[in-house]
């Protein structure tokens, strides 16, 4: 992920750097170079390079991951909560989730029920799971687990 910080700061070195630089090793140690100068963080200097990398190749080897629609959220602690067994704490969470801060409260309610917090936890990660995946495929990308 590129933050606004990183990509403000790589804006204004990118702005300094020559436009002749042989290769990307090369660009990374202006980077790198320039980083200091400006006086950064060292911690600083990877996220520069890195977020250089992700600019370059945008596009192409890179593309924006979209932000995950709330509603989706609420819909899949509506699902879960369809399926909970035990009428009262089923009603519990119907009325937990009524308005704002409705995932923190179903959390709460949920910490005194810890087999069906990690149930709602596992359900929930292979729903957010599924959309990537979907997500994926209409990009025309197959996931793999191998980086890089």
């Amino acid at each position: 992920m590129v933050t606004a910080e990183v990509r403000r700061e790589l804006e204004v070195i990118d702005g300094e750097l020559p436009e002749d630089l042989p290769d990307d090793e090369s660009r990374e140690s202006a980077i790198a170079v320039a980083a200091m100068e400006r006086d950064l963080p060292a911690w600083l200097v990877e996220p520069l390079q890195e977020a250089d990398r992700v600019e370059g190749g945008f596009g192409t080897r890179f593309i924006r991951i979209p932000p995950p629609e709330v509603r989706d959220g609420y819909e899949d602690m509506e699902e879960f909560i369809s399926a909970v067994g035990n009428q009262r704490l089923q009603d519990q969470l119907w009325v937990a989730i009524r308005g704002r801060g409705a995932f923190r409260r179903l959390k709460d309610v949920l910490a005194d029920h810890p087999t069906e917090r990690e149930r709602w936890f596992g359900f929930r990660d292979a729903r957010v799971l599924e959309r990537v995946h979907e997500w994926l495929a209409d990009e025309g990308i197959e996931p793999t687990s191998e980086p890089g």
